[in-house]
């Protein structure tokens, strides 16, 4: 390669900046190639240590978030939610972050079939979920029955109108 005539570090990368495929390092031996060429690479992913949030992990090499999870799906320690800082593991599976704060918070991390409940009473927004709440719109500080249901709210025939309304509350 004309463009390049000297290599100080040895590393196989050329000082001449103006030059083919530049050594960004040029007073260290170094073998990245993906963010900056020819600098250290304790891990050998191709990412120089600067630019790598983990340089001891060649599982992991990018952290959009900045929350210490890496993005690669198939690395050590992986994010379920790369572009989440509030959450990074999703152990039952539903989408949903176990992290309690944030947009993507479950409220039910251990169970798959429910992660939300607007009302706050325990039960799952998530009607034929695990648990399903019956009774979305619960009053704060009601006594609910096994349904998610205060007693204002219980409609025992199932038919939309709770027993208070209804002419026929069991059929």
């Amino acid at each position: 390669d004309p463009t390049q005539w000297r290599d100080s570090d040895g590393d196989g990368f050329g000082d001449n900046t103006s030059g083919n495929n530049p050594d960004e390092c040029p007073g260290e031996y170094g073998t990245s190639s993906i963010d900056r060429v020819g600098c250290p690479d304790a891990d050998g992913d191709g990412w120089s240590n600067a630019g790598d949030p983990f340089p001891q992990d060649g599982t992991q090499w990018e952290d959009r978030d900045n929350d210490n999870y890496g993005d690669n799906p198939l690395g050590n320690n992986p994010d379920a939610f790369p572009s989440d800082g509030t959450q990074w593991s999703d152990v039952d599976g539903d989408g949903y972050g176990d992290n309690p704060t944030g947009a993507n918070a479950d409220a039910f991390p251990n169970e798959p079939t429910q992660w939300t409940d607007a009302d706050n009473d325990g039960y799952g927004d998530i009607a034929n979920g695990l648990n399903g709440d019956q009774c979305l719109d619960t009053p704060a500080g009601s006594t609910v029955d096994e349904n998610g249901c205060a007693e204002s709210q219980k409609d025992d025939d199932l038919d939309g109108v709770n027993n208070a309304m209804d002419a026929c509350p069991n059929s």
